[in-house]
């Protein structure tokens, strides 16, 4: 009768006193960047959205196995839904679904922003005149010549110059032109300085305002689009940096641009470097070989 009451305890039990040993010893470490985007991932809240919890939030291993922190085994929990989880109470295939769900989400997002930011990026160069395309070519009809736009290669140059300008500033040298690509999405940025650790990594992007007419507040708006969605790609946050390029020394002044002055002030995480192309010793020019 011992035996039978002895087994009859043991199936009565509740699963979580069963489990319970092995998460009385001290947490493994998660590394910083694999929880950070498991939190991004799940907006910083609990992975069951129906929940709404933001405040104490939890990083649960699906399988149990505490060792095991490959990203797409962790999920985001809070309090009570992590101990309902180790019940069981919530099975490992509905938190595999609700995984999923999230990463389906968090895909469609970045997708959006990313199709937005191209959008206003062509908006931008829409206000730039078009090099007319040279009627010339090889007498050899099996040769084509192919000229990047003048003004792109000038404004290209401008950036570079303005970047090394602002490294040797600040002590801190970026990688250029650096592209995140994950399958179709793609995300360019001008420059970026990446840090081990906690420290938040630092975007930057070129802007060129040849004329007044050219203040706006997109700017400021654009660059804390892609601090988003950069963090939302890689789990990593950043700060921003606009890097503005003004065509006169006039526009410097604390009264010129006043538009991507207060909109720097107001986006969260951005600040603003302006040099004028006398500083940086390099002005473009016309803009197209057409203006002759």
């Amino acid at each position: 009768m011992k035996g039978a009451t002895l087994a009859l305890d043991a199936y009565a039990t509740p699963r979580s006193s069963l489990s319970k040993e092995p998460y009385d010893s001290a947490r493994p470490h998660i590394p910083a960047d694999i929880r950070r985007l498991v939190l991004v991932e799940a907006g910083h809240g609990c992975a069951l959205r129906v929940c709404g919890e933001t405040t104490y939030v939890e990083l649960h291993h699906i399988d149990e196995n505490r060792e095991n922190n490959d990203p797409a085994n962790l999920i985001a929990l809070c309090d009570m839904h992590h101990k309902m989880a180790h019940d069981g109470k919530i099975d490992r295939k509905s938190l595999r679904l609700y995984k999923e769900r999230l990463s389906a989400s968090r895909e469609s997002e970045i997708v959006e922003r990313l199709t937005r930011l191209e959008a206003q990026s062509r908006a931008a160069k829409s206000d730039l005149p078009v090099p007319e395309t040279s009627a010339e070519q090889p007498t050899d009809a099996s040769i084509r010549k192919i000229a990047a736009p003048r003004w792109q290669v000038q404004a290209f140059a401008l950036g570079q110059v303005a970047i090394t300008r602002y490294e040797k500033e600040v002590g801190v040298y970026c990688e250029r032109h650096v592209e995140l690509v994950a399958g179709e999405k793609r995300l360019v940025l001008d420059g970026l300085k990446q840090f081990q650790g906690d420290q938040a990594d630092i975007v930057i992007d070129f802007v060129y305002v040849r004329k007044a007419y050219l203040d706006a507040p997109a700017y400021a708006k654009w660059v804390q689009e892609k601090l988003e969605v950069y963090e939302l790609m890689t789990g990593w946050r950043a700060t921003g940096v606009l890097l503005a390029v003004v065509g006169k020394d006039t526009m410097l002044e604390e009264t010129a641009l006043p538009e991507i002055r207060s909109s720097v002030r107001d986006a969260e995480g951005v600040t603003l470097q302006a040099y004028s192309c006398g500083q940086l010793g390099f002005h473009p020019g016309p803009i197209s070989a057409s203006l002759f």
